[in-house]
């Protein structure tokens, strides 16, 4: 993925001027470019919602295929014409941020209507990269290990608890792999669980200066050895066999970094009864699950910055965040959880998710950790689970290979 270097090559084009539409109402319009997914009816609401409240505004959204959303922004970027609203967080921020406006200056005027303390601190924390706002979340992700409860109990197995340990887990685990089920499965392709890994065993993916790739570590080798020994010691499948919709299947114990985006799916099938725990201990204690924002932010070259901010704060109060609550989601605002809307559906130990938050991380502070991540350190993690390829080597292999990447580029932090 060449998403960083391509999107910073461009920076000399985003000051072109574009035609804007013009409202036949006379109305202040903010284009607002939409990656198509399964809330879209929630977000046409909200909109409406939006609009009535403020009549001289309208959201001009501009739905795209999630899967070609970033293909269609770098494109109206290269053209001049980038959207005056487009969905961000953190997990792009760093090569998004040359494009994007500086939210600080109105989150400071309007310190008190947005009301900052409400959102959860490793939340505000995710969102005010370099201590400056860029972006306006709606919801999260937390690292969370999911659990079936009937498993469990069929088994008269204890359920997890927020003192368990990388031991307690695998042990589990292994005692649960019987009769067609699994104990546990593994999330292949991306960071998600093995970094997550990484970091409770005390490692890193970089250095402390955003220097360099350290996933030779000792520390981080044992992070990738335990994500390897899943597979190995048989209580979680090896990748492309096991059940195709994984944990919702019903047909495995427990899922290691499992993502809060599939709540609803899950509280859908009828079969599944399931609940959530903080990640067990690893060796550097609970450290290190990953907390992603879903936002939207401001183009830099937006005509109508103020519009779009008015935009951005409903996306982000109290209103909408019980919308998507309502649709799900766990509540990104303290005070909307508190009102227990979801009460009596699962999960039901909602206190996982405030544990969690407490030692939960985002992704590393560099434009190039995406790029790194998926398209240099990854196929050697996949080889380290297909080909057998020891995590020592894997690990090397990775690091060798993100360090030429970095010293090549002059990569680094923001």
């Amino acid at each position: 993925m060449k998403a960083a270097r391509y999107l910073l090559c461009l920076l000399p084009l985003v000051g072109c001027a574009r035609e804007r539409p013009v409202d036949p109402l006379g109305r202040h319009t903010v284009i607002w470019l939409y990656p198509i997914d399964v809330n879209r009816p929630m977000i046409e609401r909200l909109v409406q919602r939006f609009e009535k409240e403020n009549p001289d505004v309208h959201i001009d959204i501009r739905a795209v295929p999630g899967s070609q959303y970033q293909t269609k922004l770098k494109t109206l970027v290269a053209a001049g014409e980038p959207p005056d609203v487009f969905v961000c967080g953190d997990v792009f921020f760093a090569y998004l941020k040359p494009f994007l406006s500086n939210l600080t200056d109105l989150v400071r005027r309007d310190a008190k209507e947005i009301d900052l303390e409400d959102f959860y601190p490793a939340v505000r924390k995710a969102m005010t990269p370099g201590g400056h706002t860029y972006f306006m979340p709606q919801w999260f992700n937390v690292s969370l290990l999911y659990y079936n409860r009937r498993i469990f109990d069929a088994a008269k197995e204890p359920h997890p608890t927020k003192d368990w340990t990388w031991d307690d887990y695998a042990q589990a685990a292994k005692r649960l792999t019987k009769n067609g089920v699994w104990g546990s499965t593994v999330t292949t392709g991306w960071w998600g669980e093995w970094l997550t890994l990484v970091h409770g065993a005390g490692g890193n993916f970089f250095d402390a200066g955003i220097t360099r790739t350290t996933l030779d570590s000792p520390e981080a080798i044992r992070g990738l050895t335990f994500y390897r020994d899943t597979i190995r010691e048989g209580f979680a499948p090896p990748p492309g066999e096991g059940p195709t919709t994984g944990f919702a299947s019903d047909k495995v114990a427990m899922d290691y970094g499992g993502h809060v985006g599939l709540w609803a799916t899950y509280r859908q099938l009828p079969s599944l009864d399931w609940d959530i725990e903080a990640l067990p201990k690893g060796p550097a204690g609970r450290r290190g699950g990953e907390i992603s924002l879903t936002a939207l932010g401001i183009s830099k070259t937006s005509p109508e910055r103020e519009a779009a901010w008015r935009f951005l704060k409903f996306m982000s109060s109290k209103e909408s965040i019980r919308a998507h609550v309502d649709q799900g989601y766990f509540a990104i605002r303290r005070s909307v959880g508190h009102e227990n809307r979801d009460k009596g559906k699962a999960p039901h130990n909602r206190a996982a998710v405030e544990t969690a938050l407490e030692t939960a991380e985002p992704i590393p502070s560099s434009k190039d950790f995406v790029e790194i991540a998926l398209n240099l350190v990854q196929p050697e993690i996949d080889r380290m689970l297909t080909e057998n390829v020891p995590p020592e080597q894997a690990a090397r292999n990775a690091t060798n290979a993100a360090n030429a990447f970095l010293k090549a580029t002059n990569g680094g932090a923001r």
